[in-house]
């Protein structure tokens, strides 16, 4: 019989606000860090979408920049008002422009039919929607308000997010009416589509159940997922991979409360038919829109998909959730920041056997992308060390640079320099406690040899268990050096690997090396990792690592 999987928790909130992510990582976190901090993200511009001082992007969105830039300002800042010039602003002006309904945004007369855009009969363009729209920024800053309270204990975001929760409580008939089927599905399924703007307010539901520990909103949130899935909501393809997303996390939630196995069955599937529907690309991110050969991808749905495979894992041990974390974070996540620091949309490029490799840099949203992308690094470093609940045990993940605690145990780890396809970390631990500690680091899905020696270089003994190398430390703590060979393997474009045998009836594989895709870049001929692109935001990369691989410039397509 298989062996249960092990499962650990994250580090608390404090202990992940103190981590420090080093190396290529925390370049990704400093620079978008810094972006936010530019003066584009002023304070008119930021609360424009609740007081609608002015025209730009999205102010239809109520709640989404507003709400997006509470969440990750109060991350970062941990309780720093000031950590932003923006901050201190929207801690006050947020309340003043809640609804008395509850939801943010113009008055809404919710029992009228939803105006979403249809075509017109002469061809002009119909009026902005305002109905689904303001549920999705209701979502957003939903979420915002929660990590305001917990960061500055301000009662006024709690009793906000209350009031918004109450919204969502009481347009139950109105929102989710079997009788309104057909019109809620008649929205779309894109950025104002029904299934995308109104059930991500499940996530800041729970969160708001995990506050104040009120079952009603908790409740809601599961009337909520039962209705995306006996109305299929929930299905495959859908434009907006973003929102979709948000569900599947919010299921999760749900199941974290619950422990009732249908929320965690529910997400499980539409993991599963997004992975095996071929919605996932090979650099482990999603497109903007989860419709096989659409064009480009979204800084959110890769900040989204990282999330969602982190939390899957706490909740279930399983470390093809972790692969899958590590696939997107090291390449997707990466290829998608642009030059300023911030996220947006990459191109796509296909063959006939799918996604084929990255085009140019089409255009950072700073009203999404900056935000979540940032959010998504922050959440990352809850996963950096994790422990058993009785704390014996500590687990972790991922080997980058990064320096974390647990409170009774610290860890620094360093990437060394290796020979050619090698790969060589530095780990240092300290700890703080009596009582010896049993640590195991995850072997990666691409690990070859692996060898552990101690701070001197001396060859140790590897014990290993299905997934994991464990480390035995003693009281004062200890330094290992971990070295892992890092073969280059084939992969079709499903995540599956393949011997050379296959690989030479099997046109369209890829090619991997430790955690990096490799690919060709345009005008080269060998294959190199997937690099970031502020060098050159026209780099074309082809994952079909051949010399006669092509782009086309009208198709999109590789030859």
């Amino acid at each position: 019989m298989e062996k249960e999987n092990r499962t650990f928790c994250p580090l608390d909130r404090k202990n992940a606000g103190d981590t420090i992510l080093k190396g290529s990582i925390g370049e990704m976190e400093q620079r978008i860090l810094k972006r936010l901090q530019g003066p584009e993200f002023n304070e008119q511009f930021l609360i424009a979408d609740l007081d609608f001082n002015q025209e730009r992007w999205f102010t239809n969105y109520s709640g989404d920049i507003s709400g997006r830039f509470l969440e990750i300002m109060s991350l970062a800042g941990k309780g720093d008002p000031d950590y932003h010039s923006a901050l201190s602003f929207m801690l006050k002006k947020v309340p003043e422009n809640q609804r008395d309904a509850g939801h943010f945004g113009i008055p809404v007369d919710w029992s009228q039919p939803i105006d979403y855009e249809k075509p017109t009969a002469d061809g002009s363009r119909p009026p902005v929607p305002r109905m689904m729209p303001i549920l999705w920024g209701g979502s957003r800053i939903f979420t915002g308000l929660i990590e305001a309270y917990l960061s500055f204990g301000d009662e006024k975001m709690l009793a906000c997010a209350r009031k918004l929760g109450d919204f969502y409580l009481h347009t139950e008939e109105e929102l989710a009416s079997s009788l309104r089927v057909e019109e809620y599905r008649a929205t779309g399924t894109y950025a104002a589509g029904y299934a995308t703007c109104y059930f991500p307010g499940m996530e800041g539901l729970v969160r708001l159940y995990e506050v104040t520990g009120e079952e009603k909103y908790l409740r809601q949130a599961q009337k909520m997922a039962d209705f995306r899935q006996e109305y299929q909501f929930d299905r495959l393809p859908i434009e907006h991979t973003h929102g979709y997303l948000c569900c599947v996390y919010s299921l999760l939630l749900i199941y974290k409360e619950s422990r009732e196995k249908k929320w965690l069955a529910m997400a499980e599937k539409n993991w599963k038919d997004l992975v095996e529907g071929g919605y996932v690309m090979p650099g482990g991110g999603l497109l903007e829109k989860g419709i096989p050969g659409f064009n480009r991808d979204e800084g959110c749905s890769q900040a989204d998909w990282l999330r969602v495979n982190l939390l899957f894992f706490e909740l279930t041990g399983d470390a093809v959730y972790l692969d899958m974390a590590e696939r997107v974070l090291h390449n997707q996540l990466k290829i998608n920041q642009c030059e300023t620091g911030g996220f947006g949309h990459r191109r796509v490029l296909y063959d006939e056997f799918g996604v084929a490799g990255y085009g140019t840099y089409d255009e950072e949203a700073l009203w999404c992308c900056d935000f979540h992308g940032a959010m998504t690094l922050q959440n990352l470093k809850k996963y950096v060390l994790m422990e058993e609940k009785d704390k014996s045990f500590v687990y972790i993940p991922f080997l980058f640079d990064f320096e974390a605690e647990t409170g009774e145990l610290s860890v620094r780890i360093e990437e060394m320099k290796a020979p050619s396809g090698h790969r060589r970390w530095k780990i240092e631990i300290r700890v703080n406690a009596e009582e010896k500690r049993s640590i195991a680091i995850r072997i990666p899905d691409w690990a070859g040899l692996i060898s552990l020696y101690d701070g001197e270089g001396n060859a140790l003994t590897v014990e290993k268990e299905r997934n994991m190398l464990y480390i035995s430390t003693g009281k004062e703590g200890a330094a290992y050096i971990c070295d892992i060979i890092c073969p280059v393997y084939m992969e079709d474009r499903h995540f599956h690997k393949l011997c050379p045998e296959q690989a030479a009836e099997e046109k369209g594989f890829v090619l991997r090396q430790g955690s990096d895709l490799l690919a060709v870049r345009n005008g080269k001929e060998e294959p190199v990792i997937l690099e970031r692109l502020e060098d050159d935001r026209e780099a074309v990369y082809i994952f079909r690592c051949l010399p006669s691989a092509i782009k086309s410039s009208q198709s999109g397509q590789v030859q």
